[in-house]
């Protein structure tokens, strides 16, 4: 071979290696996410990042997980509590048109003594923990039977029990995730619940479903719902390591310096080791008792501080985005007052929102099932057009409450004045918003007197 043929060949091999080279490392730049494309113009998939940055399991499955962040951790137990005891901050008005208005007060007070809310408000808590709750009706029939409601009456033993999704056993596995078990095939099987060893008909167990989740999840929950705590599991994690952090620097905020002639020669014997531990060891303790240390000429001692930069403003981030998750405002999750020009009315407002349609709206028609169930208990009967008017989720401050007061009793007055109302219409009216601080006797006829400008003043808008 010639001298200028072993030159081309020379350099036909190197030009072969460097687009090797070149077209390899490219590939694996676009490989390793560091361009959009590989090597030679291929796309890359973009749902890689969401792939690589979802779990693939569901904490709603983990019991004893959930149950434990439940007890250990106070901004849990928050979370899943307080839209429940917001929501049921004043009990629901119930409104029957076969039920007077002394019959309602008894059945209120009978829901409040016999504890059928409060199984309502912790049912739908341990909806939003675990993703489903339930609650009982235990009376003197047959568990293992079908519930006659028409056969409770006032001397029947009757219990509302609130219990979660984890202490209710179904022979029935759910695995396409289409089985409702108020539904009348479900009710009408022998598949019976297992409460601790005890067969439970469907027809006593009335649930409560926490969020629904997606057709290719909903069979791994076993027809119950998701678990508030599956939306938060990152912005939460991010909040425990910022407090682990932090727990963590508080213990080295402060570090000790000891310089100490011959330190490295004296750690090559065992003597040596246990005369310099020995030495801090004596320094320390005389540093906690009489602040002061006594150290040789030669030695020297400083003391270090870290500064703890950067870690309150990451925190803020971090409650912003688990309040955003939860769409509740950083003032109830956390107890911190709106800052800036921000009064926090706004949030308020969209946190009240959400109370209404993820807590309220749910759980409507399971309340008037208890409820229900308790007129058949007091009354003997069960009225058919039970209705519930729920108080509003905003609080007005003393003054403000004060004027809306003035307001509807001085259009109950002017109502009375011109005749659209008698006095019985009237004292009702004023008797259930409580405008005075007295009831007023709805038995007479006449109203008290009216002092002031305002019999004048109505007068004459009703001659014009």
């Amino acid at each position: 071979m010639t001298e200028s043929a072993k030159g081309k060949e020379v350099q036909l091999s190197a030009d072969v290696v460097m687009n090797n080279s070149l077209g390899a490392l490219a590939a694996s730049f676009g490989n390793n996410g560091l361009f959009p494309t590989g090597g030679y113009g291929e796309q890359i998939s973009q749902a890689d990042t969401m792939w690589i940055n979802n779990r693939w399991y569901l904490i709603s499955n983990m019991r004893q997980l959930i149950s434990e962040m439940y007890v250990e951790h106070g901004i849990v137990q928050t979370l899943v509590d307080q839209p429940v005891d917001d929501a049921f901050r004043e009990s629901p008005t119930i409104k029957s048109g076969q039920l007077d208005v002394d019959d309602l007060e008894k059945l209120m007070d009978f829901c409040e003594r016999r504890g059928v809310f409060r199984a309502i408000v912790q049912a739908a808590k341990w909806a939003r923990l675990y993703g489903g709750g339930a609650i009982l009706i235990i009376t003197d029939q047959d568990p293992r039977t079908p519930l006659n409601l028409k056969a409770i009456n006032e001397k029947t033993p009757i219990e509302f029990r609130a219990v979660d999704m984890w202490e209710l056993y179904h022979a029935r596995l759910n695995i396409e995730g289409d089985i409702d078990p108020q539904d009348d095939e479900f009710l009408d099987s022998d598949k019976n619940y297992d409460y601790y060893g005890h067969e439970i008909h469907p027809s006593r167990v009335y649930r409560f479903l926490g969020k629904e989740p997606p057709s290719f999840i909903r069979p791994r929950l076993r027809g119950w719902g998701l678990s508030v705590l599956e939306k938060v599991v990152r912005t939460f994690n991010q909040y425990l390591k910022n407090q682990n952090v932090v727990f963590e620097l508080l213990d080295e905020a402060k570090i000790d310096i000891y310089k100490m002639k011959g330190f490295n020669d004296a750690l090559l014997t065992s003597k040596g080791t246990t005369n310099v531990s020995a030495r801090i060891q004596h320094a320390n303790i005389i540093k906690n008792y009489n602040n002061a240390i006594t150290m040789d000429a030669n030695d020297e001692y400083e003391q270090k501080e870290i500064a703890f930069t950067g870690l309150g403003e990451m925190l803020v981030q971090i409650r912003q985005g688990l309040a955003a998750d939860l769409k509740m405002p950083i003032t109830k999750l956390f107890g911190v007052s709106a800052a800036g020009f921000n009064s926090g009315e706004d949030d308020i407002e969209n946190y009240n929102a959400m109370i209404q349609s993820e807590i309220r709206g749910p759980i409507k028609y399971q309340v008037i099932d208890m409820v229900t169930i308790a007129c058949q208990k007091v009354f003997g009967f069960m009225p058919d057009d039970l209705k519930l008017e729920w108080p509003s989720l905003r609080m007005l401050p003393a003054d403000e409450q004060e004027q809306v007061k003035n307001h509807k009793f001085n259009r109950t007055m002017s109502a009375f004045q011109s005749g659209l109302a008698d006095a019985h219409e009237a004292k009702e009216s004023i008797n259930k918003d409580g405008l005075l601080p007295v009831e007023l006797n709805e038995a007479t006829d006449a109203l008290p007197p009216v002092e002031g400008d305002f019999l004048t003043s109505n007068s004459e808008n009703v001659d014009a």
